[in-house]
């Protein structure tokens, strides 16, 4: 019998992590326009093994035999020269949820200048030590002088040459530091030495043929990607609180098939059914309150909850669906069903099977206090993004937070068609699944107490 007890998954918040990088290879869409100068980016599948990461996991069965498996969904890399410090190409991570610089300096960059100020980047997962140093920097088609950035010799469990942050300055840790605007972040700068750029960002962030992951995508800066021009008329949906430091925004209304999910907020100044929710292309997948998740998740016909010590975790059906959308600005947002769950491979008995696992998941700590919900890759494929920075790309306050989100707003468009999605689902699930063992049959995970989907939500004792 296949026994549910499921060890050492963490739900930890990939902040900065394992998300997608740029590239400078030529762009395949038609985005042709006289003045469009947009990069595309390619992105392509990289384990990440880290034993604090939230995609690890080991299953044991009654003959005490386990599998590990790692990178659950897969991460997205690739190489830009798009980039480039003193002539020399970096593969980064692209991430709206930090707002600092650094590469790995394996090879002693020439830069303009070092200095002896060290500063510890930590994320979700691992860190990212070094100095402060100051060179030229050449990203997206503009040219940045005597930019601020961390030079890192040995980062712990990151899978890229480094991360540009392409979040709000006030989220800048080397500027927090230094206390002096000399060390702000690439976009801060980016804007102010091109003053007539307009200060925002178009993300649109692509699948691959499974389905499953992000392929690659199309990021634009100081303009709208043409091909979602339709943005333009949707509401700027103010970063909130005003005091952020993130691109985090108002949240209306999550619905699942149909109802209304009750939102609660734990970040002061709320309004009463609202949650604020940070939108963070460094994170694979989405971090939710706890309620929220098994709401998500008990809505799936056989769906089995495991909750003990060491895990918190759903498994569904591979072939179940549910019809989720978040609400921003009085505007619903359907999510793909295929972002609800993610195929792994286990063992029972020696004999491999895969079952699909939750991908909207509890947050593995409880010290954000600065927003509800964490929403990644999972759902920014369904939308085309615009992080417009206000006054918080150029100007910080060095402890006054009044100014680090003034002005800043983000624009979603969807991309997802509700009903064609739906349509295409199975069909599509089916075809990833054709890479995987036979699916294993959840009826059979009966050992203890399990709860099930379909309007049970609680705990089981493994």
């Amino acid at each position: 019998m296949f026994l549910p007890t499921f060890l050492a998954l963490s739900s930890s918040v990939l902040l900065a992590s394992n998300a997608a990088v740029l590239s400078s290879g030529t762009d395949d869409v038609d985005h042709a326009t006289a003045t469009f100068r947009g990069l595309s980016f390619t992105a392509k599948a990289t384990p990440n093994a880290d034993k604090g990461s939230s995609d690890n996991h080991t299953l044991l069965n009654e003959g005490n035999m386990e599998v590990r498996h790692s990178s659950l969904p897969s991460t997205c890399t690739t190489s830009l020269s798009a980039h480039k410090v003193h002539r020399k190409d970096f593969t980064l991570v692209i991430d709206t949820g930090s707002s600092d610089l650094w590469v790995i300096d394996s090879q002693k960059l020439k830069v303009d200048s070092t200095t002896n100020t060290t500063v510890n980047l930590t994320y979700g997962i691992g860190f990212a030590y070094g100095n402060i140093v100051y060179g030229p920097v050449s990203f997206g088609g503009y040219d940045v002088d005597h930019q601020a950035f961390l030079s890192v010799s040995k980062p712990s469990d990151q899978g890229s040459e480094g991360i540009i942050g392409l979040g709000l300055d006030g989220l800048s840790a080397l500027e927090r530091t230094t206390k002096n605007a000399s060390t702000q972040s690439v976009m801060a700068n980016m804007f102010a030495q091109h003053p007539s750029t307009p200060h925002l960002i178009g993300l649109a962030l692509e699948r691959s043929d499974d389905g499953e992951k992000t392929a690659g995508g199309f990021l634009t800066i100081g303009e709208y990607d043409p091909q979602f021009r339709n943005v333009t008329y949707t509401p700027k949906i103010p970063v909130t609180p005003t005091s952020a430091s993130r691109w985090t925004v108002a949240m209306d209304a999550m619905t699942i098939n149909g109802k209304h999910f009750t939102l609660k907020s734990a970040v002061q100044g709320t309004k009463k059914g609202q949650a604020i929710a940070l939108i963070d292309s460094g994170t694979s997948l989405a971090y939710i309150p706890p309620d929220a998740v098994n709401a998500i998740y008990s809505a799936f016909n056989g769906a089995v909850h495991v909750n003990t010590v060491n895990q918190d975790a759903w498994f569904v059906p591979c072939l179940g669906q549910v019809n989720l959308s978040f609400t921003f600005a009085n505007s619903a947002y359907p999510i793909n069903p295929m972002e609800l769950s993610s195929p792994v491979r286990v063992i029972d008995q020696s004999n491999q099977y895969t079952v699909c696992i939750n991908t909207f998941r509890t947050p593995f700590d409880n010290t954000q206090r600065d927003l509800d919900f964490l929403l990644g890759d999972i759902f920014m494929r369904n939308v085309y993004s615009v992080f417009n920075f206000g006054n918080g790309s150029t100007t910080t306050t060095h402890g006054n937070e009044d100014n680090n989100a003034k002005g800043a707003s983000i624009q979603l468009l969807s991309r997802t068609n509700r009903d064609q999605v739906f349509a295409n689902f199975e069909t599509q699930r089916k075809r990833s699944l054709e890479a995987y063992p036979p699916l294993f049959d959840l009826d059979k995970a009966s050992y203890g107490r399990v709860d099930r989907g379909r309007g049970t939500v609680g705990t089981a004792v493994g």
